[in-house]
């Protein structure tokens, strides 16, 4: 029974994928702030501002998912914010690299996550592919080169197997930016956001993690590779999308592109820009996707919140 290291294990993405893993037979622990070894999943401690880690989660680790990073769509981008999601993601895979080196110890794969703001932030007619540089100068972009570049340093001076799983806007029934576009449409209220012409890729939860286990499995895989749908949809047939699904109107006039920026500042750009993202690369590795069109996985998204809210109503 092979172990499989998560940082960022509590996390949206974490918590599914450890489900998923333990289902298939894996044993997984986490890389945590505070230590649990008798939990469910055991926790180790780790301090990246402090460079202190529990040496013991490494040595057992044959695998590490690297998820760990400060939210992106969660606060405005102060100077602050942005240093503690740029350090979240770079500094915790330094001191992963230096502590493994430090002890002589290869995991076998290096799995981390990313995001498709690597090719910038814009909406254009171009399809992006693995094999598109990052020339982009806005923060996101920036942050998810250095953010790369952090993890194929395993890849570089360890010689382990590194993917790099480049993610898009993923629909959970957890997601709270899911959940922040069913709650006004429920009311009736849904709407394209800015001008509503900027491409969505998307990716459902279930298939977000078995592509990760995929990557775990599947010697073969190496390098980046995007994350999304193969489906290519504008916000505002998204939204449309959503609304039909919840057999709610569909009326409103757009969201002003002005209000987000001073909503959530910067950050806005993570919803006002977006363009096409190609799925044939994880595809062509062989993976086949569960949801292939945003209306199955916003359906199945919606029973799995109905329900859990009335599992909340029945405990009542």
């Amino acid at each position: 029974m092979k172990t499989i290291l998560i940082t960022g294990g509590s996390g949206l993405v974490g918590r599914k994928l450890s489900r998923l893993l333990i289902e298939k037979g894996y044993k997984v622990i986490w890389l945590s702030r505070e230590r649990y070894i008798k939990a469910e999943i055991p926790r180790y401690r780790w301090d990246y501002q402090r460079n202190e880690i529990e040496k013991e989660a490494l040595e057992q680790a044959d695998v590490i998912v690297h998820l760990a990073g400060s939210n992106l769509g969660e606060d405005s981008w102060t100077r602050l914010k942005k240093q503690k999601i740029v350090e979240s993601r770079v500094q915790t895979a330094q001191l992963l690299i230096d502590t493994l080196k430090s002890m002589n110890k290869k995991p076998e794969a290096f799995i981390s996550a990313s995001a498709i703001g690597y090719y910038g932030k814009k909406t254009t007619d171009k399809i992006y592919t693995e094999e598109d540089d990052s020339t982009e100068s806005d923060f996101l972009s920036r942050t998810c080169r250095k953010w790369e570049d952090a993890a194929f340093q395993f890849q570089h001076e360890l010689d382990v197997r590194t993917v790099v799983l480049r993610t898009g806007f993923v629909i959970s029934k957890n997601s709270e930016a899911f959940r922040k576009m069913v709650l006004p449409t429920r009311f009736g209220l849904g709407a394209p956001i800015g001008s509503g012409e900027q491409y969505l890729s998307w990716i459902h939860i279930d298939d977000l993690c078995h592509m990760y286990l995929k990557a775990v499995e599947d010697t073969e895989m190496q390098g980046a590779y995007n994350a999304v749908s193969p489906e290519f949809i504008t916000n505002a047939d998204f939204m449309y999308t959503l609304a039909k699904s919840m057999k709610r109107p569909f009326f409103m006039p757009h969201v002003p592109a002005f209000f987000m920026r001073l909503l959530m500042g910067e950050a806005a750009g993570l919803i006002l820009k977006g363009n096409r993202v190609s799925a044939e690369k994880i595809q062509n590795a062989g993976y086949e996707f569960q949801y292939n069109s945003s209306e199955e996985a916003i359906k199945a998204s919606l029973k799995a919140i109905k329900e859990k809210e009335d599992k909340k109503r029945k405990r009542k």
